[in-house]
């Protein structure tokens, strides 16, 4: 069914709704969908063109206040990229907002994103009183960098005689690692502890994938936090690290911001070294 879309802004949200919204992964779905529900009720009645940066800092504060600063910059990204699609659809000629409304910063107070850096000790203790599909998993991540779903998602057909194939839900593209000695042991050990025969090689106990036709991963991150759980009260571990932490780990240790964009699959380099660049590098002095 043909939309046919006004001037208002609900109207622009819906059509984001229908036609783009299903095209962005699970998680960016739901984060969106958030988002989308706050604006509707609140600007939505809007003409697009009466949406100027005033009245959207004055929306962005009234979050800020209710909810947080995050929440309040996660509405202006999807508030940004409806627009984006108001001009796409010929609704308006020029982005209103583009470029002069800008997002909270941590001058404002905004919490400081997660910097947590895993270190090789901490890694060796967790990895004592780890499963051994879950050490499989943590090597293939760490040689490769790739996110915990692509990984898991990982079948037999993906390994070839010199590459293994990564498929990444997140942009729909595919992604060739060269099978060095270390990623084919990475493999090999995975193979090995398969509870069931699968073509996975990551599999659960029914030889099935553990990431579900939501996306979500439930009983695998139910036994990370288990694995955790233990490592923190047997060992000298003394804080919790997160799977996506193994994977800023990979971008920490890259020798430079370039390796490490490229091991991530970013398309911008600034989000790796925001983000994922979380190793102290010391300041060589002049002299």
């Amino acid at each position: 069914m043909d939309i046919q879309t006004g001037d208002k802004l609900e109207e622009l949200i819906d059509r984001y709704t229908v036609e783009v919204l299903p095209t962005l992964s699970y998680s960016a779905q739901n984060n969106y969908r958030q988002s989308l529900r706050r604006l509707r009720p609140t600007m939505g009645s809007n003409p697009v063109a009466v949406i100027v940066p005033r009245l959207v800092y004055q929306y962005m504060d009234e979050v800020q206040r209710r909810k947080s600063m995050h929440l309040a910059n996660q509405d202006l990204k999807v508030l940004n990229r409806v627009l984006d699609f108001a001009v796409r659809w010929g609704v308006i000629d020029r982005h209103p907002i583009k470029g002069l409304v800008k997002a909270y910063g941590k001058r404002d107070g905004l919490r400081k994103g997660r910097d947590r850096y895993v270190e090789d000790w901490e890694l060796a203790a967790w990895q004592t009183v780890a499963t051994r599909q879950q050490r499989a998993f943590a090597a293939i991540i760490l040689l490769t960098g790739i996110r915990k779903s692509d990984c898991l998602r990982l079948m037999e057909n993906h390994v070839g005689e010199n590459t293994l194939t990564v498929q990444v839900a997140k942009t729909g593209n595919s992604i060739d690692f060269v099978l060095t000695d270390a990623l084919r042991a990475a493999i090999a050990e995975a193979r090995s502890c398969k509870p069931k025969l699968s073509l996975y090689l990551l599999p659960n106990r029914r030889g099935r994938c553990y990431v579900n036709e939501d996306g979500l991963t439930q009983t695998w991150d139910g036994r990370w936090r288990a694995t955790m759980d233990k490592a923190l009260e047997a060992t000298d571990l003394e804080h919790a690290f997160t799977q996506h932490d193994l994977r800023a780990k990979v971008g920490s240790d890259a020798e430079n911001d370039a390796r490490a964009q490229e091991l991530l699959d970013h398309t911008s380099v600034a989000v790796t070294r925001q983000h994922y660049r979380r190793k102290r590098q010391a300041i060589k002095p002049v002299k």
